[in-house]
């Protein structure tokens, strides 16, 4: 912990970047709170007015609502499913990954094909396709639905670094103590490998935040009332040059949010990497 925060000082790249990520955080917790408008709410006098007029600090779309409120009640929906992604892809992924790579034999290998059959098939089109059939999203939804996009990524990393572990002689000697296998996957092998499964889930953390964002655009994603930065940009492409605030505001935080959290990542997997 010593070494994290000696580098952070260091790193005004990532100073920045964890500054831009906790505030995002911290406005999708009391944003709403202190907002004069709620994000539903619209101001028909004031219709794609400018940044700045009439207490609309980011303008208003064409039916009068404020954009920063809709962006900062984006936030908090899209944290959420890109946080919970991120958990129960990385859960899972370990779960699955480690049970394949310990055991081996027949069901390393039934793993392997059917994690290749998955990852053939590119993740936005999967959760496309689902939640087409389903006719719509929700938060819980949307989030099993990316969760189960990014397992088998998740689950080929967490399987590669387990058969990196497996060899070592703290392994043989817990196999010769009679520690079940249990025991020996979860408690001995996995906080050796917690590094790389760490910059793994925030990995997938960014990447969860471009998917949603990505089904949003495309209309698949969380349906209205329920505000989405990518519905936004594309519910305001027509638009765009009366008022290029209403697009440019949800993909400035699109690209911020991302941004940050890439930076985070990059820096966690260096200090990790030390450590190790």
């Amino acid at each position: 912990m010593k070494y994290f925060w000696y580098k952070l000082k260091q790193s005004p790249l990532a100073i920045t970047g964890i500054a831009l990520l906790c505030l995002w955080i911290i406005l999708a917790i009391i944003g709403p709170s202190i907002l004069p408008f709620t994000f539903t709410q619209m101001d028909t006098a004031n219709q794609m007015v400018s940044p700045g007029t009439a207490g609309h600090l980011l303008g208003t779309d064409n039916l009068g609502r404020d954009i920063l409120s809709r962006v900062v009640y984006g936030s908090r929906s899209i944290l959420t499913v890109a946080l919970m992604t991120a958990l129960i892809s990385t859960v899972v992924g370990v779960i699955l990954g480690f049970f394949a790579g310990y055991f081996g034999g027949k069901l390393d290998f039934m793993f392997l094909r059917i994690m290749d059959i998955l990852m053939a098939i590119p993740p936005l089109v999967l959760a496309m396709v689902v939640l087409g059939i389903l006719g719509g999203s929700s938060i819980i939804s949307l989030t099993l639905i990316v969760s189960l996009a990014f397992i088998p990524a998740t689950a080929r990393v967490s399987r590669g670094v387990l058969l990196t572990e497996k060899s070592h002689e703290y392994v043989s000697a817990a196999r010769i103590r009679g520690e079940n296998h249990f025991y020996i996957m979860f408690v001995e092998i996995l906080p050796n490998t917690t590094g790389p499964i760490i910059v793994e889930a925030t990995a997938r953390f960014a990447y969860s935040i471009m998917m949603v964002a990505s089904l949003g655009f495309l209309g698949v994603g969380l349906q209205p009332p329920t505000p989405d930065w990518g519905m936004m940009v594309i519910e305001n492409k027509a638009i765009i040059s009366q008022a290029p605030w209403a697009v440019l505001s949800p993909a400035l935080a699109i690209a911020s949010l991302v941004i940050a959290i890439s930076i985070f990542s990059d820096f966690v997997s260096k200090v990790l990497i030390h450590e190790r």
